[in-house]
């Protein structure tokens, strides 16, 4: 499930509250799984970081959060390079229990409604999950020969669209199942990103119940493809803090070999700052794209400098992604993951992400993906 990780890293709240929410985390593991002393549980949410030690697999957490909001469950045992993470359930009103016979990463979570409702759309999409991760496997095994055989980008590009015309319909149902609940407005959020998909999400609106309906995350989706129709980047405005036409905030990290790099020896060309991670699949599915559009414009004055968010424990499999996947350009990162100079200069919640800067130093653009990436270049690289 790493390869999904990045989606619930970012995930707005998707309701408004008036008082703090209240949320109980317990945890029945596997006593025989964790017997290093002390084991901790980590919960991630919001940039929030909260801890509480296990004891034979059983541990509690407990706080506060402004609304409902998506969570991040991990383990470490000290002294060990492992970690187990979980992270498919909601900090709301309520008790939530993690219960495994063995390890965090196996636990069946629930007890709280958005929590349920998230499991059942999450368990509907497994399939199409394994299926994606066999064809971007596929994909990173292929020779570079192979991969630029228009047979093979053909099959491949077939496949993957199958997929995710499946997955369009297991959301679809799914919010014509649930008019009622949040998570419905979380799909369709989802779904606006894609202007391809504006009609699927304008019919479905209005199947939510009025309160859903009304809410301000209901007219934000509408705004969206209203943006997506004009050709404004709407994205912006909840991925980053950064916007079209600031400077790029600069940056010095280390290649794999110890070499510093800054942004700023960039100046002078267009210069994608491509943020990713080996763990990340869409970032990982996404290379074969950026490959093509590198190889493209190179010779026009056009770099790219991929920043990983990779952490230390991981730096060998960073390394071993570059390899794998024949990435070309200089790649560069400081091993602090989400806490890193760059993620945090430049407000990183979500992976994928990249910025397109300019010559001078400025923002032009930003998450350009697929064909977004070199029909920009192709307006703006001569």
């Amino acid at each position: 499930m790493k390869t999904y990780l990045f989606l619930l890293l970012f995930v707005p709240g998707l309701a408004a509250a008036q008082t703090p929410v209240p949320y109980l985390l317990k945890g029945r593991l596997g006593k025989d799984t964790y017997r290093s002393t002390p084991t901790y549980v980590y919960l991630r949410h919001k940039g929030a970081l909260d801890s509480a030690v296990v004891k034979s697999g059983r541990f509690e957490l407990k706080g506060t959060v402004d609304e409902p909001t998506k969570g991040f469950l991990s383990m470490r045992r000290p002294m060990e390079d492992l970690s187990d993470h979980k992270a498919i359930f909601y900090l709301e009103q309520g008790t939530l229990v993690f219960t495994s016979p063995d390890s965090l990463k196996n636990a069946q979570v629930g007890g709280t409604p958005l929590t349920d409702a998230w499991r059942e759309l999450w368990m509907a999409k497994e399939p199409i999950r394994l299926q994606l991760s066999a064809l971007e496997k596929t994909l990173r095994v292929a020779t570079p020969e192979q991969q630029q055989t228009a047979a093979v980008r053909q099959s491949l590009q077939a496949r993957r669209a199958a997929f995710l015309r499946e997955e369009r319909r297991i959301d679809s149902v799914f919010v014509r199942t649930h008019p009622a609940s949040p998570i419905s407005l979380y799909v369709l959020n989802g779904l606006s990103k894609d202007s391809a998909n504006a009609a699927l999400v304008m019919a479905l609106l209005p199947t939510l119940a009025p309160v859903v309906f009304s809410s301000p995350r209901a007219e934000e989706i509408q705004t969206t493809i209203r943006q997506n129709a004009l050709g404004i980047q709407p994205e912006k405005k909840v991925e980053t803090a950064l916007q079209v036409g600031q400077l790029a905030p600069n940056f010095t990290h280390a290649t794999p070999d110890g070499r510093h790099v800054s942004l700023a020896d960039y100046r002078g060309k267009y210069v994608l700052v491509d943020f990713w991670a080996s763990w990340c699949g869409p970032c990982r599915a996404e290379n074969p794209n950026l490959m093509k559009a590198y190889h493209t414009f190179k010779g026009k004055n056009f770099d790219v400098l991929g920043v990983s968010l990779d952490e230390a424990r991981d730096r060998a499999k960073w390394v071993k992604a570059i390899q794998d996947d024949q990435l070309p350009w200089t790649q560069v990162a400081d091993l602090k993951g989400w806490q890193g100079q760059a993620a945090r200069a430049y407000f990183i919640q979500a992976i994928p992400q990249n910025f397109l800067v300019d010559p001078t130093g400025r923002i032009i653009a930003m998450n350009l993906r697929g064909d977004a990436l070199p029909e920009a270049l192709a307006r703006l690289v001569k």
